[in-house]
């Protein structure tokens, strides 16, 4: 690990109740067979040396075996154990000369018996045995909890990549299925008006372009994504021409937003291909974002046929349900219903 990633995992083991409450009821036990034991006064410092002693060895403990200099989650057992052998005894002997100091004597902690001080003043330096107990049990409970967030680590890595490439088939899976709808529509177009077949290939020609680069990245801006529904919709246009009509309501702010590509195009392809185009007199679509709170909300609605509840998805809404399971961490959420005769489809996430 280098310097940034160590920071980070030791500000997430302070972070760790879990730790924490180890902390708290091993220390509250030693102090307990301190009082318990009549025969050894009871100080303050006495009560707070147990609780010092295990936060440090949870906050510093593991970093020798984390130091890795490169991208490895831990370093090998021999560099391992000279860098916690040299780290741990630097920390440690350091600690145990200032508890020392306001005790007046050096001793070991709570519960852990110890032969009394001699008489007379002593100079400020830590218990030896208890030191190379302290040591003995920083390498080692470092080199467990460091190869425990390293496994951690390795298998939350392995799951991103294995998510990423589901994510990625998924959505090889929509592309020819985009083009696929749009040359189907198309052969509809030749016999009609082959002169507006023409335009609409050209138009076919610059989305095809589109969908080559919107889809090679994890995240998208949705500004790039209303610019491929926009080019889509221009297709459809010239297909449908007065039967289409479309509505916006977008605020500038959207378009600064990140999400996966390929979530609004699928919804808004989905109201014209069973909404708008079996419908003679054609519909409107109205494609909304908005704001609720943490929430980010993109709606489409549209007139012509109605959604029937319970009606199986087809494979572009499929496609899109499917991988906003895997899009981890936003909470994201899909519907379709039908609400005073139009079909109205919902995408919602958390904002991160």
């Amino acid at each position: 690990m280098n310097q940034e990633s160590i920071a980070s995992s030791l500000l997430q083991r302070v972070k760790d109740r879990s730790n924490l409450l180890m902390v708290a009821l091993l220390g509250g036990t030693f102090c307990t067979l301190r009082f318990l034991d009549a025969n050894h006064p009871f100080s303050l410092p006495e009560l707070v040396l147990p609780f010092i002693l295990l936060f440090a060895h949870l906050v510093l403990a593991p970093i020798p075996w984390q130091w890795t200099g490169d991208k490895s989650t831990r370093a090998g057992n021999g560099r391992g154990v000279l860098q916690a052998l040299f780290f741990n005894g630097l920390w440690t002997m350091l600690l145990f000369v200032l508890l020392a100091l306001p005790m007046g004597h050096p001793g070991g902690p709570s519960g852990i018996p110890f032969p009394p001080p001699p008489e007379g003043p002593r100079p400020p330096l830590p218990n030896i045995p208890f030191w190379m107990i302290n040591l003995a049990f920083a390498i080692v409970f470092g080199f467990l909890h460091a190869d425990r967030e390293a496994k951690e680590t390795r298998e939350k890595e392995t799951a991103e990549l294995l998510r990423q490439s589901q994510s990625r088939a998924l959505q090889s899976q929509l592309d020819p299925h985009v083009l696929y709808n749009a040359l189907t529509g198309l052969t509809e177009l030749v016999y009609e008006d082959p002169l507006a077949a023409e335009d609409v290939i050209n138009k076919l020609g610059e989305l095809y372009r589109m969908l080559s680069v919107h889809g090679k990245g994890e995240l998208v801006l949705l500004g790039e994504e209303r610019r491929l529904v926009e080019a889509y919709l221009a297709m459809e246009q010239m297909r449908l021409g007065e039967r289409l009509r479309v509505a916006w309501n977008w605020p500038a702010w959207a378009d600064s937003l990140s999400l996966p590509p390929l979530l609004l195009q699928p919804v808004v392809e989905n109201a014209i291909k069973h909404g708008i185009s079996p419908s003679g007199a054609g519909g409107d679509v109205s494609i909304a974002c908005e704001r609720e709170g943490a929430w980010i909300l993109l709606r489409v609605e549209n007139t012509g046929k109605e959604f029937q509840p319970g009606a199986p998805l087809g494979i572009g809404l499929g496609n899109l349900a499917a991988r906003l399971e895997l899009w981890t961490g936003m909470d994201a959420k899909f519907s379709l219903e039908s609400q005073d005769g139009r079909t109205i489809a919902r995408l919602r996430w958390r904002l991160a």
